[in-house]
């Protein structure tokens, strides 16, 4: 099969929405690979560093100072004299994160949730781009059931500052406003259209795509 003829669908969504799951439901449901933290163990092999130590570069924009000490510094205090490693910047692991996520489409019928792939993807024709969101108090109550928190306000401070780390990420790596409907194809909001109607929605996508480009 020639190149760009696969097909991706690619999700972004807010915490707590569901997205991940409507993801895996999809490509469960119409045999395509479902990606999501695999993305960053083969950036985190290409950049020949340990996955953990990305964590908190990953669609979370900080300062280099902070990106150092909780990327570069070892954990027992005998390391913390030992020399850096060369830094990896956000838009260093960003642009890798693209170029991985760019060579799975070129290989695979693919889901892919996450890390900005309706920017990584934008050039490709057989891109479907969805994003899942919700109400905030849908969120923090599904947080609080999936993640068995106990506190609300702990929950909501969680989802929000998730919000804006994500926010944060993505307009400095892209300049784009993520939660924008015009990066996408189709826009659900999960407290409104369950999981199943969800995936329903995006696989009809992928038919209308295979009869011409929804864009």
């Amino acid at each position: 099969m020639e190149k760009n003829s696969k097909t991706a669908i690619v999700i972004s969504r807010q915490m707590g929405s569901g997205g991940t799951y409507i993801g895996y439901l999809t490509a469960k449901r119409i045999g395509f690979q479902f990606v999501d933290r695999e993305i960053l163990r083969e950036a985190a092999r290409q950049l020949e560093i340990d996955v953990g130590r990305l964590e908190s570069l990953d669609q979370h924009s900080s300062s280099l100072v902070e990106n150092l000490i909780r990327a570069f510094t070892f954990g027992t205090p005998e390391a913390r004299s030992a020399p850096l490693r060369k830094p990896i910047y956000e838009k260093e692991l960003f642009a890798v994160e693209c170029r991985i996520m760019n060579e799975i489409a070129d290989r695979y019928d693919a889901v892919i949730v996450g890390r900005a792939g309706f920017y990584a993807l934008r050039n490709r024709p057989r891109v479907v781009r969805v994003f899942v969101h919700a109400p905030l108090e849908f969120r923090v109550r599904r947080i609080m059931k999936v993640q068995c928190l106990t506190d609300l306000r702990e929950a909501q401070t969680l989802v929000e500052e998730t919000d804006r780390r994500r926010t944060k990420f993505i307009r400095d790596m892209t300049g784009s406003d993520w939660s924008d409907a015009r990066n996408y194809h189709l826009c659900i909001d999960a407290s409104v259209i369950d999981f199943d109607s969800s995936v329903d929605m995006i696989t009809g996508v992928v038919r209308r795509m295979g009869q011409g480009d929804p864009s």
